[in-house]
């Protein structure tokens, strides 16, 4: 375990305080892993929640090493900013992010977690029922509840794109070796919460396709194989 009063995880939760938070919060206070802390970033300011917001937060039981802040500069970038807000108040040897619509699969997950010496690693998740890990970690393959890293080599990117997490990923791929943790799934990335589809996997689910497509009709694209051949000729000219 961390010393000087630290911890070994801060888990960072960025929220707009939707009814799945509570599912969350019990999942973590439920650890039998009692080494944590847990910062969630209410992605609004204070003066903006509405009753029913108030009333989320209102039914969270108060845990000392439970806290709460306000991202007040304006955006618009799926929590980004949040989560790099986080990272300025994190004491945890290693960071975790869990998003509010999602969950730690059991009471042992940190537990598992603690055979972590690498400076980061990733693990196996449950996406919309399928279990998944991508191996190696890479760029819009590896998303923001899968993986774990010691808070000194890296900050989450406060940047306007969908695909920070992924950057991030490669960053920490280019710079530090890694660890994968052969386990069962330890979060939860469920398509729907309380009844309310997740709109991050709807709006991942369409980039994904939408990319698939750009991909497939580049292949296809007659000026990309006149290019080819093109190339070929010109190499073909050197030999």
């Amino acid at each position: 375990m961390v010393g000087k009063g630290n911890v070994r995880y801060t888990i960072v939760t960025p929220t707009i305080c939707r009814p799945s938070l509570l599912r969350l919060c019990r999942s973590i206070d439920e650890q039998t892993q009692s080494d944590w802390e847990h910062l969630v970033v209410i992605d609004m300011p204070r003066n903006r929640l509405a009753k029913n917001q108030r009333e989320v937060i209102a039914s969270i039981p108060t845990k000392a090493s439970r806290s709460y802040s306000y991202c007040d500069r304006k955006h618009n970038n799926y929590g980004h900013t949040c989560r790099h807000h986080g990272w300025e108040h994190a004491t945890g040897e290693y960071v975790l992010y869990i998003d509010d619509d999602d969950y730690l699969a059991d009471r042992d997950v940190l537990n598992t977690l603690d055979t972590v010496t690498d400076p980061w690693a990733v693990f196996p998740v449950l996406r919309h029922g399928n279990v998944f890990l991508n191996l190696p970690p890479g760029l819009g393959n590896t998303g923001t509840g899968m993986f774990i890293h010691k808070r000194e080599i890296g900050r989450w990117p406060d940047m306007d794109c969908y695909g920070a997490d992924g950057a991030f990923i490669e960053e920490l791929k280019q710079r530090h070796r890694y660890q994968v943790v052969n386990s069962r799934p330890l979060v939860i990335q469920p398509k729907s919460s309380c009844g309310v589809s997740n709109a991050e996997s709807w709006l991942g689910d369409k980039l994904a396709k939408l990319q698939g497509r750009y991909l497939a009709r580049n292949a296809k694209s007659p000026m990309n194989g006149r290019k080819r051949k093109e190339n070929n000729i010109r190499r073909d000219k050197h030999v």
